[in-house]
Order: C-alpha cells, then sequence, then structure tokens
C-alpha cells in the first residue's frame, strides 16, 4: 500500500492540533458592550441603546515555568537520524508555546558512552534521551528483541503493528532500568552491510571482522565473522586501516553520510521479506527521567508523546525517500551492490529463527516476546518465517 495517503493523513492531524491549541490559546472570554447609535430622523436625532458583542483577543499567558532539557543521542551530527532529533526538539518548543526547550547532543558530546544513555537518563545527569536498546543486548533479552534482529519487516506501517504487539513489555523493562518509556521515536529501514573487500555471498564474511552491536553481532557471529563493538565516531578510519573487513550501521543514507562509500566498496543490501541481520526497527525509542516526567504537568506530557510519534512519521517519510536517494549515490560512487542469491535468503530464515529460539528461552518475558513476534508475522503474511518460527518453539516446548 502507498504511503502517501497516510502520510498526508498524519499532516492533517498535526495541523489540526496546531489550529486547536492556537484557538485556546489565542482566544478569551467574549464579552458584551453596550454602545449608543444615534441616526438622524426627520431632523432629529433618534438614541437607541444596544448591545452588541465584542470579541476580544488576549494574549496567552507568559509561561510561569519554563523546562530546559538536555537530550542525549547516539548519532552523529552528519546522520539524519540526528536531523529527525533536532525536529522532535522543535516540534516540542513549538507545540508547548515555548514552555519546553531541548538542546540536543550528539553521540559521546556529554562525556559518556552511548551505552550509559539509559543510566545517565535515569540518574538525572540528562533529563531525556533517545536510546538504540541493541547498546544493551547483553544485560537484557527484551533490549535484544527489541533492537536490530533479522527478520521480514520492511516497512514503518508493519513496524508499528510490531511494536504496539510489544510496547507493554519493552516499556516494562526501560522501567526496571529506571526510565520512563515514552514511545518510537526513529524509523529505521532494513540495513545494510558494508565492506572494503569483496563480498558475493554470505560464505564470504566467513573469518572476516566486523562491526556489529547487539543481536546483529550475534547474527554475523554465526555466520563465522568475528565482531566487534565501536561507536560511530570510530568507524571510519576502522574501515580506512582495516581494522575491520565490514560493518554494519544502519542504511544507505547514514553509512554515506559518515563517508563509508570512500572506504567501502562493497555493500550487501536488504532483500524485502528476508532483509540480513535487520528487519526494519526502531532505532531510538523516546526515555524521560522519572523525577522530570512525574513533575511535568498532564499537558505537557501529551504534547512530548504526540511530539514522538509525529516525529517517528516524520523521519519514515525522510528515510525512506532518502534511501532511495542515497542508494544511487553509492553506485556512483563506484560501490558494488549485492543481492544475495536464494540459497542464502533461506539461511538468513534458518539463523533468525534460531536466534529468536535461542533468547525465548532466557526470561518468561523475552519467551512471551518471541509469541508475539510469531503472531505479528503471521498476521502480516510472513508464513515464512512464522511457520519456521512456530516449528521450532514447538521443538523447544516453548509454545503455549
Amino acid at each position: 500500500m502507498s504511503t502517501t495517503p497516510r502520510l498526508a493523513i498524519v499532516a492533517i492531524v498535526l495541523l489540526v492540533v496546531g489550529l486547536v491549541a492556537g484557538f485556546f490559546v489565542g482566544q478569551g472570554v467574549v464579552p458584551t458592550k453596550t454602545v449608543t447609535v444615534t441616526a438622524p430622523g426627520a431632523g432629529v436625532g433618534v438614541t437607541a441603546t444596544v448591545t452588541v458583542p465584542v470579541t476580544v483577543t488576549v494574549p496567552a499567558p507568559v509561561p510561569t515555568e519554563v523546562y530546559r532539557f538536555r537530550m542525549a543521542t547516539f548519532y552523529l551530527a552528519g546522520d539524519p537520524a540526528f536531523e529527525i532529533a533536532t525536529t522532535f526538539a522543535k516540534l516540542v518548543e513549538e507545540m508547548s508555546g515555548g514552555r519546553i526547550k531541548i538542546e540536543v547532543f550528539q553521540a559521546g558530546e556529554l562525556g559518556f558512552p552511548v551505552t550509559e544513555i539509559v543510566d545517565a537518563t535515569a540518574r538525572g545527569v540528562v533529563e531525556i534521551a533517545i536510546f538504540y536498546t541493541s547498546y544493551l543486548a547483553a544485560q537484557d533479552p527484551i533490549f535484544a528483541l527489541a533492537g536490530a534482529k533479522t527478520g521480514p519487516l520492511s516497512d514503518p506501517w508493519e513496524l508499528l503493528e510490531y511494536v504496539r504487539a510489544v510496547e507493554d513489555l519493552v516499556n516494562a523493562t526501560f522501567s526496571k532500568w529506571g526510565v520512563v518509556y515514552v514511545g518510537p521515536m526513529i524509523y529505521g529501514e532494513p540495513e545494510i552491510a558494508v565492506f572494503r573487500v569483496p563480498i558475493a555471498k554470505l560464505d564470504d564474511v566467513k573469518g572476516k571482522i566486523m562491526r556489529a552491536s547487539g543481536l546483529s553481532a550475534v547474527f554475523w557471529s554465526r555466520l563465522g565473522a568475528q565482531t566487534v563493538m565501536m561507536p560511530a565516531g570510530e568507524l571510519y578510519t576502522a574501515l580506512q586501516l582495516g581494522t575491520v573487513d565490514g560493518l554494519e550501521w544502519t542504511d544507505f543514507v547514514a553509512n554515506y553520510r559518515l563517508g563509508f562509500h570512500e572506504v567501502a566498496k562493497y555493500v550487501i543490501a536488504p532483500t524485502k521479506g528476508y532483509n540480513l541481520h535487520s528487519e526494519a526497527a526502531v532505532h531510538a525509542f523516546l526515555i524521560v527521567n522519572p523525577d522530570v516526567w512525574a513533575k511535568l504537568p498532564k499537558e505537557l506530557k501529551t504534547i512530548i508523546r504526540t511530539a514522538c510519534y509525529a516525529t517517528y512519521w516524520y523521519g519514515a517519510e525522510l528515510v525512506t525517500k532518502l534511501n532511495m536517494e542515497y542508494r544511487q549515490r553509492w553506485l556512483q560512487a563506484g560501490a558494488t551492490i549485492v543481492e544475495l542469491p536464494a540459497e542464502d535468503l533461506k539461511r538468513i530464515i534458518d539463523v533468525g529463527v534460531e536466534l529468536h529460539v535461542e533468547y525465548a528461552k532466557m526470561s518468561p518475558e523475552a519467551r512471551e516476546y518471541v509469541l508475539r513476534v510469531l503472531r505479528v508475522w503471521k498476521e502480516l503474511g510472513y508464513y515464512e518465517w512464522a511457520n519456521a518460527l512456530e516449528k521450532a518453539l514447538e521443538a523447544a516446548s516453548l509454545l503455549k
């Protein structure tokens, strides 16, 4: 289904929200005023007293308190997702009439690594943040599953169906880590993998050193790669010097803007319905410090939630459009874009299902999460994936 009509609806809804808010801010009570009207009549003034309604415009009240938040991200300024995060901040300020001002920071700019964003938010080092759960995949199976994982989901509408199915589990997990979950904010396209050495099929990654995180790292290790974790700021140099042979870092756009096309000329592209190490995923959930959230007036909480979901759709449209454009830029830069052979697509399902079953064994919550993933795949018609996962869960005695 085309996304254009749906995106138009989103835009209309946001416009209506803005107009309604403007109406209540700009209009006061409509009082009445008594005026005397004198009209000439046969040389004698005829006087009548009438009461007419008069609309009085009342200026918006000056906010009694302005909330100033520092927002931690794990992106660099050149990444389109960083632009999306700054758009969120601007939207919140506009919707709140200036009552909330958010300053957005790049990865590492505040003095702590991206893996500590949740902890920094919980402790109040920052008031608000966006976080990619794969960074804590080793500490919590729900965070691992909620990050990038292999699967068939391929667009923002499918992803939102999936998020709605597991949102209470993600919310509860963030609560355990001491922060308030608000919602999904950054949509991520199915990811690519880039290499500085020739790659034509999955077997070619054996023995290669790859930067990867979360379940993506487990996926590549199962294919024989040696995986290491590195933040964004180190990746270009690592590719250039041969410290790593390849890496996964989101889509065609972000990889190009970080300059990887200059030092990595081989790209494995996702195949729709199969993808690679990551199906369409939430690259960033919005979280808030609990004390800050508790002090916010109800209407400001509603504004933050509304802006979060509006930003998700704004970013989804932007990223989808840019991704098609930047795929061509990779080709123009001399890259070889590899589409995997059919036997590798079957292998992706096998490894992906294996990982889902493995994580389902880690906790009752993780098992429930995977069972809901199974239901979503069935509802969306991805029967090859669903049937394989159901069979594997049954064999492991994990079906209810």
